[in-house]
């Protein structure tokens, strides 16, 4: 290793370690001053609540530092382009399940603003067109799970937010990717809520967010790419 590449290690360490903990500790106060209509459905107003604090600075300003400091190193094996279109993305991810979770809303605004970053993925896909086919798996399925959900059960039952955001989620993770983000959604949301209402802390009348769920899987496909694309290679393979 010559001058110049320690040199570059150095300025790359420094910056991406600078990034994660800006992106991590910033993470508090971005959310707790993103524009109250944004967490409100188009014929809502905000009440009271949503202009104050959101979430507490401390813990979850350290708490959120240290998760973004993992998601460096655990993604630094991709190169630094991977890294910029990565770091971004994951921010957007918690800033919309911190959003869901707490007022059962998706802004459009980050939603928009993560189909953005997908530019920074195109590198990392098989072809041009595999990030249109993502989309159209992602918001397609849950548009039409939506669909039957509400004919089924005459009330709503999938969000359209969820639906722009898993289009979104379909252009940075791909055709393949996508599939996988759906397979880890719905399953992960299915253990946490059968768990919950198993033990009575959910109610069957009560409505949950799918955005976390979808949230956390889009973040373990950025985080694990490799490794789940193999994974699925694999599987498929067996057939």
């Amino acid at each position: 290793m010559n001058i110049v590449d320690i040199v570059y290690l150095i300025i790359r360490i420094v910056l991406s370690v600078g990034a994660g903990l800006l992106l991590g500790w910033g993470t508090p106060y971005v959310f707790n001053r993103i524009p109250a209509k944004w967490l409100c459905d188009y014929d809502e107003e905000p009440d009271k609540e949503m202009w104050g604090e959101r979430i507490k600075k401390y813990p979850w300003s350290w708490v959120f530092a240290f998760l973004f400091l993992g998601a460096v190193f655990c993604i630094w094996h991709m190169g630094p382009i991977y890294q910029i279109a990565g770091l971004p993305a994951l921010w957007l991810l918690l800033l919309m399940a911190l959003a869901d979770q707490k007022y059962m809303i998706i802004p459009d605004q980050l939603v928009v603003t993560l189909a953005v970053t997908a530019i920074g993925f195109v590198p990392f896909q098989p072809d041009f067109l595999s990030p249109l086919y993502g989309a159209l798996i992602g918001g397609g399925s849950l548009l039409v799970i939506g669909t039957i959900g509400r004919w089924i059960s005459k009330k709503d039952v999938m969000g359209f937010g969820d639906v722009k955001l898993m289009a979104a989620i379909g252009l940075i993770s791909g055709m393949k990717g996508t599939v996988i983000i759906l397979v880890l959604t719905f399953l992960s949301a299915g253990v946490v809520m059968g768990f919950g209402l198993l033990s009575g802390r959910l109610k069957r009348e009560e409505e949950q967010p799918l955005g976390p769920y979808i949230a956390a899987a889009a973040a373990a496909f950025i985080l694990f790419r490799p490794w789940f694309l193999l994974l699925a290679d694999g599987y498929l393979a067996g057939f």
